[in-house]
């Protein structure tokens, strides 16, 4: 990286700008959070935040707005959003999107690809205890649930994903 621009290795004359500041946000709580039992009858998209996680997120915004505002004091800033195709992220990124100036947030893409790892389709209590206990002898990086995926699978994932708007931040829900 040079000057804020990084070559690609894919392709040597392309250069991309990068953003200012990258955030990771994790989804407010979600019913998921509270019972585990939610998986074995919700899909894992559509489980909701809880009536905490609904707070926790519009907290998160202003805390968010506070630090890419330079605490009010920055003028020249801009906000690009991506957020994962769940129920429980977007809920999230509504609130924290109720935080910041329509004129300062470029917008917001869905982009599946900064999710969380898939462990599987309806995750019953019993089995996930016996795929976890074999996940832990087989390699935690690499194993991958029946039905879902490794952290590895997430890592190529999530790491063919450019974020290329220069000097703006890129606030990730995932």
């Amino acid at each position: 990286m040079i000057n804020g621009t990084a070559e690609s290795t894919d392709v040597p004359t392309q250069k991309y700008h990068l953003p200012k500041r990258i955030i990771l946000v994790r989804h407010g709580e979600s019913q998921g959070n509270k019972d585990d039992a939610a998986y074995s009858v919700t899909p894992d998209y559509k489980i909701p935040l809880t009536a905490q996680g609904i707070e926790q997120a519009k907290q998160a915004g202003s805390r968010i707005l506070d630090v890419v505002s330079g605490h009010g004091s920055s003028e020249n800033w801009k906000v690009y959003f991506y957020v994962s195709p769940y129920a429980r992220t977007r809920s999230t990124l509504r609130e924290i999107g109720r935080a910041f100036p329509k004129n300062r947030m470029l917008g917001v893409r869905e982009e599946c690809r900064v999710r969380e790892q898939d462990f599987g389709n309806f995750q019953v209590a019993e089995r996930m205890k016996v795929i976890k206990e074999t996940r832990e002898r087989f390699g935690r990086f690499f194993y991958r649930f029946p039905e879902g995926e490794s952290a590895a699978d997430v890592y190529d994932r999530v790491s063919r994903k450019n974020f290329n708007y220069p000097n703006t931040l890129s606030l990730i829900l995932q």
